[in-house]
């Protein structure tokens, strides 16, 4: 099949003004859309709750088996890898979406599906059926994309497909909670932020998915970095925790 030149002009022009319409406002990206996080729902807290969380105690062994949980299905595979590299992490076993929310593979962002809560006690007790000493549960989102104040040179077709009036600036953050899984001890939480990309970037230039990706291995590294200090923190507070305490001795006369 052929094509004159005013066909093709057509063509280009509709794709044209098609990206100009993707672009035309900020994206955002949330990763598990299917199912919402509640640490325990109101339904389930009360005072006994309450004084349990003040009696915990860490007690994390010198070897830690870890299960982690992942709200954004796109990065856990490369969670495993990561997490396994932290010194002192023995094995890491990731909890399926499937015995959490009911997610199946195909179901992720499902059109009109309710999201389904999440909480940190099915989480814990999906890791000790594993028989892991912790739990870690991941975020990870970004935001980003859209036009700067040269799109309103899209009224013409040459300017749109050379004028830079894409702003490519996105950012991600990654949050990784480290849990006690035996008694829902909190031994921290550590966060990254990256802020990255162009104001004035054409219509051959990176996406805020593109710039996302990039953004998530550094993310990635800082993450590992700040757990393996976590880890070894809350390994110190563990054993400082089993240590009898000190008792006076009778003074000598």
């Amino acid at each position: 099949m052929t094509f004159s030149f005013p066909s093709r002009l057509l063509t280009a022009a509709a794709l044209a003004l098609g990206l100009a319409a993707t672009t035309g406002c900020a994206t955002s990206f949330t990763p598990g859309r299917t199912a919402g996080f509640d640490v325990d729902t109101a339904a389930q807290i009360d005072d006994e709750d309450i004084k349990k969380a003040f009696e915990a105690r860490p007690q994390l062994p010198g070897q830690l088996r870890v299960a982690y949980y992942s709200f954004d299905a796109t990065i856990a595979k490369d969670l495993e890898p990561a997490l396994a590299s932290v010194p002192g992490i023995s094995s890491v076993y990731r909890i399926p979406p499937l015995l959490v929310s009911g997610e199946r593979r195909f179901d992720e962002g499902a059109f009109g599906r309710p999201a389904r809560e999440v909480t940190v006690k099915k989480l814990r007790l999906l890791a000790a059926r594993a028989h892991c000493d912790a739990l870690v549960v991941v975020d990870h989102g970004y935001r980003g994309g859209g036009a700067n104040g040269l799109a309103a040179l899209n009224i013409l077709l040459v300017p749109m497909l050379f004028v830079p009036f894409i702003d490519n600036t996105t950012e991600s953050y990654a949050d990784a909670y480290l849990i006690d899984t035996r008694n829902g001890y909190l031994y921290g939480h550590v966060t990254e932020d990256d802020k990255r990309g162009d104001k004035f970037v054409t219509v051959y230039g990176k996406g805020a998915r593109e710039v996302a990706e990039e953004q998530w291995k550094t993310l990635r590294a800082a993450m590992v970095e700040d757990l393996g200090k976590l880890v070894a923190g809350s390994k110190r507070e563990s054993e400082a925790a089993k240590a009898p305490a000190a008792v006076g001795l009778p003074v000598a006369r």
